[in-house]
């Protein structure tokens, strides 16, 4: 709750920049996982939030936390742990058991990436998501979309202790990579404009400020300190966890200078606002690869494996070496996926280097035949597992739909 006299300076803001950046001293992987929820018998049918409450904060035997996105999407976090295969292996023995859980309670969980099937509808009460969507709704139609029908695949990793800032430069270089690699969502958005990763493309079509990639600096604490100041506030939380949404345009660093008819910021509204922010690498302590769609389960399993293998010594600095520079490729990933020549090419060296540190005695056999398959079926040839949909998503279709009915 924000005070009524500067208590923050821009000096605090960099320190605690900097300690998102330590490591913790184990090398470690999770993942969180997402599925959006229809109830029999129709598709568009969105359950409400008495059909959810009691799945809200269920832990599961291995480990693994669930939570309810605004939409109702069934968020499933797994513990971090020393190995992607230990990681995978949480996450499929704790989805087989809240999918059973879920099919008990008459909810349908569906592996889309968007949720084209119906309108954006936020069914979560509470004060943060009401911020939220008051906020993202003064600046057009991707913040509800965002909100309430996508659904991703999150890979979790620790820093390197001898390194903490190396893995935060390749995930920066991998990152347009992965997103056309692995894109699974191809559509049209609302304008009718096409996406070989839509979900990714609704995304960058949120306030960019908070939405686009961290610059990549020499000092990367700076850079995420700078980002969070320069970004927009999205609420400020007052009294009873009341939230105000303020004028557009106030960033952190202006509330910080000048104040606000609210008060002046803490360390907590500090905290508060990072959570706002939703760069693809995100640092929290560790950090967030967020540009993966929500993948089918074999395919799921080789993004995290490749990745996990990616980030470590021998295979990040050859990494490092070989892909140039791809700052400039964001947009043709999320547009044209592996159609794209650049990254076509880039996708076939990262798939060469991730094969090459593979370590089949540790991971297994199974694990290390899907990443070959993987690489033969769509890397080799150009493609993407959204090209295997019968039918692009249409963010246009519900809306066709409501209009019709009415």
């Amino acid at each position: 709750m924000p005070l009524p006299r500067p208590s923050l300076s821009v000096h605090d803001v960099t320190a605690y920049a900097e300690s998102v950046f330590t490591p913790c001293g184990r090398d470690l992987v999770g993942i969180e996982l997402e599925w959006p929820l229809h109830r029999p018998p129709g598709v568009e049918t969105r359950p409400a939030h008495a059909d959810l409450a009691s799945f809200d904060g269920l832990r599961l035997g291995a480990g693994s936390r669930v939570t309810i996105e605004p939409g109702g999407q069934v968020e499933l976090s797994t513990a971090p742990f020393p190995t992607a295969a230990g990681a995978l292996s949480a996450a499929q023995a704790d989805s087989d058991a809240l999918f059973a859980l879920l099919h008990r309670a008459d909810l349908v969980p569906c592996t889309l990436a968007v949720d084209d099937r119906r309108r954006p509808q936020r069914i979560l009460d509470k004060s943060r998501y009401g911020a939220m969507e008051e906020f993202f709704a003064g600046q057009g139609w991707a913040g509800a979309w965002m909100m309430n029908n996508t659904t991703s695949t999150q890979i979790n990793l620790s820093h390197d202790a001898a390194d903490p800032v190396g893995r935060w430069d390749l995930l920066h270089r991998l990152a347009p990579v992965l997103i056309a690699a692995f894109s699974n969502s191809p559509g049209v958005d609302v304008h009718g404009r096409r996406w070989a990763c839509l979900r990714q493309a609704i995304w960058w079509s949120i306030d960019p400020g908070r939405t686009r990639p961290v610059r990549v600096a020499a000092d990367p604490a700076r850079a995420w300190a700078d980002y969070a100041l320069d970004a927009p506030v999205m609420f400020i939380t007052g009294p009873d966890d009341t939230r105000v949404v303020p004028a557009p345009g106030l960033t952190f660093r202006d509330w910080l200078t000048h104040g606000h008819p609210a008060g002046w910021p803490t360390v907590d509204d500090l905290r508060s606002h990072l959570t706002t922010l939703f760069p693809p690498v995100r640092p929290r302590g560790w950090l967030e690869l967020r540009v993966l769609d929500a993948l089918p389960e074999w395919i799921r399993s080789v993004a995290v494996l490749a990745v996990a293998t990616a980030v470590r010594d021998d295979a990040r600095r050859e990494l490092l070496r070989r892909l140039p520079d791809t700052g400039g490729l964001w947009l043709p990933a999320i547009r044209d996926g592996l159609a794209d020549p650049a990254l076509a090419g880039q996708a076939e060296i990262f798939f060469e280097v991730v094969t090459a540190h593979l370590d089949p005695a540790t991971v297994g056999p199974e694990l290390a035949a899907r990443v070959a398959e993987f690489r033969a079926r769509y890397v080799a040839r150009r493609r993407c597992p959204g090209d295997d949909r019968p039918v692009p998503f249409d963010l246009r279709a519900p809306l066709l739909r409501t209009a019709g009915a009415a």
